[in-house]
C-alpha cells in the first residue's frame, strides 16, 4: 500500500501535469524575435476572442493554460462553441488550449491549439507533439475528422489538417520541425492586423459548420449563414 506521503506526491504530480505548462511550441518559435518579456504591449485596439468550435457529434473537454495560469477543465458539448477573451500574460507568452475526448488530461491523448501575441501581432499553431507517434496522429483528439484554425479576417492565414491525414505543414509532429524534419515550423499569423479579431479553433472540421456563429471583425458583427 502506498504511504500517505507517496499518495499525496502522486496526486500532486497528476494535478501539476494537468494545470501547468512550460514554454509552448509557439513561444519557442517566437523567442528569437522577442526583445522583452515584460507584460504585453498595450494592444492598439484591444484583444479579440479565441473560439473553440466543437463541430463533432460528441463532447470534448478543454483546458486553457499559459505559462503563468490555468483554468479548470471545460466541457464543450457536441455541436457547440467555447469562447474566451484572448490574453497575453507577457510579450510572446503562448496560450495552450488542450483538447481531450474525456474529462481527464492524459499524456499521449491531447491535441493542442496554441496562440500568442508578440509585438502586437497574433500567431497560432496546431500541436500533436504530445500525441503523435511518428507520422501518425491517430491518438490526437479531432484528427480523425480534421482540425482547422481560421478567422473571418482575411489577413489571418488558415491552418488546415484534413481528416486522418499526415499534415506536417499544418501541425507540429515534433518539437523542432526545422532541425528534425527539415521543414519550416507550421505557424501562421495575422500580419500587421490589430490583435482584435476572432480566431476559430475547429475540432472535427470536416463536419458541417455550426449555424449562426457570431463573427466579429474590427467591431462589426456578422452572422454566418
Amino acid at each position: 500500500m502506498l504511504s500517505q506521503a507517496l499518495l499525496i506526491a502522486a496526486l500532486q504530480a497528476t494535478f501539476s501535469y494537468a494545470t501547468q505548462v512550460g514554454p509552448t511550441r509557439i513561444s519557442q518559435f517566437l523567442a528569437p524575435n522577442i526583445t522583452t518579456r515584460e507584460p504585453a504591449l498595450q494592444p492598439r485596439q484591444g484583444l479579440g476572442r479565441a473560439i473553440v468550435a466543437n463541430q463533432c457529434d460528441h463532447d470534448i473537454w478543454l483546458w486553457s493554460i499559459d505559462e503563468q495560469t490555468s483554468i479548470p477543465n471545460i466541457k464543450v458539448g457536441a455541436r457547440s462553441t467555447y469562447t474566451e477573451p484572448m490574453r497575453a500574460p507577457c510579450n510572446g507568452c503562448g496560450i495552450s488550449l488542450k483538447i481531450s475526448n474525456t474529462d481527464q488530461l492524459l499524456g499521449g491523448q491531447q491535441t493542442q491549439f496554441e496562440y500568442a501575441i508578440a509585438n502586437n501581432q497574433v500567431y497560432y499553431d496546431i500541436s500533436f507533439v504530445d500525441c503523435a507517434k511518428g507520422d501518425s496522429a491517430a491518438d490526437c483528439p479531432g484528427h480523425d475528422k480534421g482540425l482547422v484554425i481560421d478567422s473571418p479576417l482575411g489577413a489571418c492565414g488558415p491552418l488546415d489538417c484534413p481528416a486522418g491525414s499526415y499534415c506536417p505543414q499544418a501541425a507540429y509532429y515534433v518539437d523542432d520541425p526545422l532541425a528534425k524534419m527539415n521543414i519550416a515550423a507550421p505557424v501562421q499569423g495575422c500580419g500587421a492586423s490589430p490583435p482584435d479579431m476572432d480566431l476559430y479553433f475547429r475540432v472535427c472540421a470536416n463536419k458541417p459548420p455550426l449555424k449562426r456563429e457570431i463573427l466579429r471583425i474590427a467591431g462589426r458583427i456578422a452572422v454566418e449563414k
